[in-house]
Formats: structure tokens, sequence, C-alpha cells
């Protein structure tokens, strides 16, 4: 079997085994995931006009917010169904994940942009913090106490960031969760 792996090995291209890039603009530990697929949650495919069909628009409107709580969006999702005869319910619930997949991926995207872009501005503040580090090493002791209240300032402002960060990550992951169950949910009232 080892004999296998390293045959495998030899006849596959470096850059094909090599890690994917970093990001340098996402600084989440979880792994970064554009767009939550459709295929991933729903059998078959998932797409159709949901806002053209009022009462999927209405709780795709209800459901998909990120203020949402899972069990309020699970529990709106089979009140739906329930008040559905079998045909309709096939077609709304389908209609229903298209609708509320859109908007979870929307969300996401504002929210990956709002994470990349805080990024950025922690890199900057790094820079300036070592900056300001450097510039402390440096001075004269007359100047070293302005120095070291900004340098102390600015290293606060670098780590309180740091925890909203590390907050901020979770933010995408919980809206694929959330995406999922109701997924689940759809699935299992259909």
């Amino acid at each position: 079997m080892k004999a296998w792996l390293l045959l495998l090995a030899a006849l596959l291209p470096a850059a094909a085994m090599a890690q994917p890039r970093a990001d340098p603009d996402w600084p989440c530990a979880q792994r970064l995931v554009p767009q939550l697929a459709a295929g991933a949650l729903w059998p078959g495919l998932a797409a159709g006009d949901w806002r053209g069909v009022p009462e999927v628009a209405a709780l795709v409107a209800r459901i998909a917010p990120r203020a949402v709580e899972e069990a309020a969006g699970v529990a709106a999702i089979q009140d739906f169904a329930t008040a559905l005869d079998a045909e309709a319910r096939r077609n709304l619930l389908h209609l229903a994940f298209t609708g509320t997949l859109e908007e979870t991926n929307r969300q996401r995207d504002l929210l990956i942009a709002q994470i990349r872009r805080f990024a950025r501005h922690q890199r900057d503040l790094a820079e300036r913090v070592r900056g300001l580090e450097a510039a402390l090493r440096a001075a004269p002791d007359a100047a070293r106490e302005e120095l070291a209240q900004r340098h102390f300032f600015a290293a606060k402002s670098y780590t309180d960031a740091e925890r909203t960060l590390r907050f901020a990550c979770e933010a995408p992951v919980r809206l694929e969760a959330r995406m999922g169950a109701y997924a689940r949910a759809m699935q299992a009232a259909d």
C-alpha cells in the first residue's frame, strides 16, 4: 500500500498536492467557503422564482434574517408545510429552499466582505503598532512617554479588535449551520 501511495505522489504534479494559498484577507480559522452550494444541502436541482410566490417570499422573509434563531425558523417551516397539500408542499418547499439559500448566501457575502475589510484594518493596525514599537526603542527619553502612550492605545485597539474578529468569524459558520437545519426541516416536511 505504501508503494502505491509513493507512485501516486510521483505521478501527481507538485502543484496538485500543494496546500491552497492562504488568503491574506481571510483571517478566520474556518476555511473560506464563498457560497453555499444547493447540491450540498438539497437533492436535485434547486432553482425557481421564489419571489413570484407570495407565501414563499413571506416565509423566506420570516426565516432568513440573521437575527432569526434556528428553532424559530424550523418551526415556521413546519407550520408552512403543514398548511399545504402534498403537491403544493413539494413545489413550494423547493422554492422556499431556493429563496432561503439565496438570502443566506447574500448575507454570508456581506459578512465575508466585512471580515475581509476588518482583516485588512487589523494588518494596518499591526503595522502601526510595530512602527510605534520601533520608534519607541529609538526615541530619546524626552519623547518616550508620548510614544509609549500611543503604542499602548494602538496595541489595546489591536487586541480588542482580535477578540471581535474571532466572534465575527463565527457568524458565517452559524448561518451555514442554520441553513443546514432549514434544509433538513424542509426535506423532512416534504
